[in-house]
């Protein structure tokens, strides 16, 4: 830790005379310099006679006022200390401030926008107080005003202006004496930034960096942010174990100080994320290898080995349930923090993770609820981000059940109508932000709508897998790209089918007799009569002049027919 102190208050001394000498206001200014935030707060709590009866008219008013902002924004409680400090101010005490008060004033009430999550407002002040170059001169005040403002678009993924403006803010910081710790906490914003650009490598240096210069303080809010960056850069990476240990790490720093902290909730939100990717690597896994024993015969095997084989995949369905229950445990947790704060963004990130938890175990009614929270959350805080995301998943759950034959046969074109309506709205939001990997999942799911039993859209299908191939960088190796890699093969069988067809045009049958090709051709075009008649089988067999029985059979065989409790409806909801 590094050395120093701060000037204890005289015994016998008034509070008020204390803060007004100012020297209090100077022993805090050094704690936040040094990031020797526990001696700070320490500080803050016993001279709290002092600042919290301070009007901001006082000598150092102002002053104190915005370094409470900034050590809100270290861990000191939370913004409601800023809010019930702001509505104290009167018009007629606006109207005496004087210039410096002003600008002091403003920046607490910027903080207080970027606090709460509204980022547009913070913008709009600090734009303003940084025009003001002519009053605004306080080197420390221009690097603060630029800090904010660059995380502010960061929030909203405008990531072009925050890296002009954490760069603005690291160029005056390094003119500055002692400023170590702020340049440090400049190089964690700019990480995620170079990230964003496809510079891996180059984040994880400059995390490296910043934590080379904070292991030496008690800032563990900090310290957990670079955790949770390394996680969250790891995972795009693929490397979904020691994401989790990031995120882990993210989590004790975080609870060492503040075990409410919103950004404990955002660290374990995406703690319960990558629970829930290796829980789906894992079903999976589980999956091919019961279908492997399935296809060896194994089935039935008895003896050590058929033992032995029952024991893991027992072992493996375990594991995925754990997961499966950790993380949504996780997400509870989280969405706890953020109504305790109000904070919509985050609680509303925990939704949609939750949701997607849901949709993977085929629960789409939770998964729905949870969506649609999320999206009511997006529309009253008017986040574009979230509602893009939100979107995404909607349209995903409307595209499960177009998949899954669920419902009945009247509402699957409604199904399909809603999924590509709200894929469409998901795209064309995420197309007004820099966030490339929002883009990139509303693509995906655009092209999983557009290419399912229903559309048969693979024109559009394939602009979606161009358009979502070109956000992808060098490095990506997770989820996203597997259901992309999963989009390109669900096409390149279209393909295999469109060749199949143009060969038979050409007189080419690979040694097939007529009736093997008659029934490989109705094979292909059976089912997707059915599904354009509404899952109707008599529609079918009178349209194409069939009988009943061998359109339920071909239905039956196809992968339309494969589908969870549509094989069962089959009879009934499609007679």
């Amino acid at each position: 830790m590094h050395g120093g102190g701060a000037r204890r208050m005289p015994k016998g001394m008034p509070a008020r005379r204390y803060a007004a000498d100012g020297e209090w206001l100077a022993a805090l200014t050094d704690c936040l310099r040094r990031r020797s935030i526990a001696e700070g707060i320490k500080l803050l709590n016993r001279a709290e006679p002092c600042w919290a009866s301070m009007r901001v008219n006082d000598r150092h008013g102002a002053d104190v006022l915005l370094m409470l902002a900034q050590w809100v924004d270290v861990g000191y409680r939370d913004p409601q200390l800023l809010r019930e400090r702001l509505e104290r101010l009167t018009g007629a005490e606006r109207e005496q401030m004087g210039v410096a008060a002003y600008v002091r004033v403003r920046m607490a009430e910027a903080f207080y926008a970027l606090s709460t999550n509204d980022a547009g407002e913070a913008i709009r002040i600090l734009g303003g107080l940084l025009q003001m170059e002519d009053v605004f001169q306080d080197a420390e005040l221009r690097a603060l005003a630029n800090l904010w403002k660059g995380r502010a678009h960061r929030k909203k993924a405008d990531y072009d202006m925050a890296r002009d403006h954490l760069q603005a803010a690291l160029e005056i910081a390094r003119t500055l004496p002692g400023s170590e710790a702020l340049v440090a906490i400049l190089k964690i914003q700019q990480a995620w930034i170079v990230f964003q650009y496809g510079d891996s490598a180059g984040a994880l240096r400059m995390l490296d960096e910043a934590e080379t210069t904070l292991r030496e303080t008690d800032h563990w809010i900090a310290l957990g942010n670079i955790e949770s960056a390394r996680g969250r850069i790891v995972r795009r990476h693929g490397d979904y174990a020691r994401a989790v240990t990031h995120f882990e790490r993210a989590v004790a720093l975080y609870e060492i100080s503040h075990p409410h902290h919103t950004n404990l909730a955002r660290a374990v939100t995406n703690l319960s994320f990558v629970k829930r990717l290796l829980a789906a690597q894992l079903k999976r896994h589980i999956d091919v290898t019961a279908a492997r024993k399935m296809g060896k015969g194994e089935g039935g095997r008895t003896g050590e080995a058929g033992r032995t084989g029952e024991s893991r995949l027992r072992e493996f369905h375990r594991q995925y349930q754990e997961l499966y229950r950790s993380a949504i445990l996780e997400l509870e947790r989280a969405k706890e923090i953020c109504m305790l704060h109000g904070e919509h963004g985050g609680l509303g990130s925990a939704l949609l993770n939750a949701g997607y938890l849901h949709l993977d175990v085929g629960d789409l009614g939770m998964a729905a609820k949870e969506a649609a929270q999320a999206l009511e959350i997006a529309e009253a805080h008017h986040n574009v981000l979230l509602k893009a995301r939100a979107c995404t998943l909607m349209g995903m759950i409307e595209n499960a059940r177009v998949e899954e034959l669920l419902g009945s046969a009247e509402e699957i074109p409604h199904y399909a109508r809603l999924a590509k309506q709200h894929c469409m709205e998901a795209v064309t939001l995420a197309q007004s932000m820099e966030n490339k990997r929002v883009l990139l999942n509303a693509y995906v799911a655009l092209g999983e709508t557009a290419a399912n039993n229903f559309f048969h859209d693979y024109e559009l299908a394939q602009r979606c897998v161009d358009a979502a191939s070109g956000l992808l960088e060098p490095e990506d190796a997770d989820y996203a790209v597997d259901e992309l890699n999963t989009l390109k093969a669900r096409l390149l069988k279209v393909v295999g089918i469109e060749d199949t067809l143009r060969a038979w045009s050409q007189g080419i049958v690979t040694g097939k007799s007529f009736q093997e090709v008659t029934e490989q051709f109705a094979q292909m075009v059976i089912p997707r009569v059915w599904m354009r008649e509404e899952c109707k089988i008599s529609r079918v067999a009178k349209k194409l002049a069939m009988s009943p029985q061998k359109v339920r059979r071909l239905v039956k065989r196809s992968s339309l027919g494969e589908r969870g409790a549509g094989i069962g409806r089959l009879g009934k909801a499609g007679a």
